[in-house]
């Protein structure tokens, strides 16, 4: 298939996307493959009235974890700590205390930051409604029968500290198993790993992600509201995102801040292409660290989880389709398939249009697989 040719059906399949569907008001795609010499940044809908821009800032949500694992992973590169330490040597004693009783059993002190890299501590997590994204999770609430993402909407304006939100889990929720025995979700498992590397690296967790991946790779438009701004204001508006038909504006919404280092930059495509290039190809940890980060657990069928990388298996049994990255539940992806040598960058800001994403990404890698290589 010609170049234009797949760029025009891939075009035409994005709007139609956005256009038959009542869910989705804008969905942003950028495609990019070196050995076929091609790099298209597209986008469709609308902002406030306004067309989606390829350039505009949108939220990432937990592709967010993997800035946080990259980071620790950096750091264990720095010989500042391991995979296989304590998280007992990095929080305090007021995080410790009661962070993972079963049955009368404390497992605090077998946790490591391994577990909560790869979802395997079994920690609770915070989504609403179980998580869409993944099957083997479940609904958690207060006695009061509330999440903590209720709390969120009921004050809007309130910002949540990390501590607070593991406080809220210790109080409110119980950890489903010893550490190393499943794969569970856990937004809290993310939220200590952000304190961990605030205690490591000496600095706030939004000033890590500045130095060391936001300043060295020029995402000069990737934030972490409202803990920080961009270096570089965009022109245009930060789009949306919806769970259902609730309109979110995350720079208005400081409670978001409860996602912390679970997934809660804005970045624009372009900037999340830069740092997933340069996580395949070396740029920022050693290879034997990034192949130790996709040891993967099965997740959900399709989806397994490493270190703060997922792998999809749209077919499970067709290697060919299998790419990694980072997923966030508003139904961003930022992923790389190596056997077809393409990146896939983007989002349909609709939390649940998640499994309506991976087909139409399958549809997409069948696409780009089709186009011949330069000189082939």
């Amino acid at each position: 298939m010609e170049l234009h040719e797949a760029k025009s059906r891939l075009e035409s399949r994005l709007q139609s996307a956005v256009k038959d569907s009542s869910e989705l008001h804008s969905a942003y795609l950028l495609v990019h493959s070196d050995s076929r010499d091609l790099h298209w940044n597209l986008a469709t809908g609308q902002t406030e009235g306004i067309e989606a821009h390829p350039e505009q800032p949108y939220y990432a949500a937990s592709i967010g974890k993997t800035f946080t694992s990259t980071i620790v992973a950096m750091l264990a590169d720095d010989g500042q700590l391991s995979f296989d330490d304590p998280i007992s040597e990095y929080l305090s004693e007021s995080i410790l205390d009661g962070l993972h009783t079963i049955n009368g059993t404390d497992y605090t002190d077998d946790i490591r930051i391994s577990h909560l890299l790869s979802h395997t501590s079994g920690l609770p997590h915070s989504l609403p409604e179980g998580g869409k994204m993944f099957l083997n999770t479940q609904l958690e609430e207060s006695p009061e029968g509330k999440t903590l993402f209720d709390e969120m909407f009921e004050e809007p304006n309130r910002i949540w500290e990390p501590e607070e939100t593991i406080e809220w889990a210790k109080r409110h929720l119980e950890p489903h198993f010893p550490p190393g025995e499943d794969c569970y979700y856990s937004e809290f498992g993310y939220n200590l790993l952000g304190l961990i590397i605030e205690n490591v690296a000496d600095q706030p967790y939004h000033e890590a992600l500045e130095e060391f991946l936001f300043d060295p790779l020029g995402m000069e438009h990737s934030y972490l509201p409202p803990f920080s701004d961009p270096a570089v204001e965009s022109d245009l508006p930060t789009a949306p995102f919806y769970i259902d038909e609730t309109r979110i504006d995350v720079d208005d919404m400081p409670s978001l801040s409860a996602f912390y280092a679970g997934g809660q930059t804005v970045n624009t495509a372009e900037e999340l292409f830069r740092f997933h290039r340069a996580l395949v190809e070396g740029e920022l940890v050693s290879e034997e660290t990034l192949q130790e980060m996709q040891q993967w657990n099965k997740l959900w069928q399709g989806i397994d989880y490493g270190y703060g990388v997922v792998r999809i298996r749209p077919l499970p049994f067709l290697k060919r389709f299998h790419s990694w990255g980072g997923l966030g539940a508003s139904s961003a992806f930022m992923l790389y398939n190596p056997t077809i040598d393409v990146y896939l960058i983007g989002t349909f800001n609709q939390w649940s249009y998640m499994r309506k994403s991976m087909m139409f990404l399958l549809q997409t890698l069948r696409s780009i697989s089709k186009v011949e290589r330069a000189g082939e």
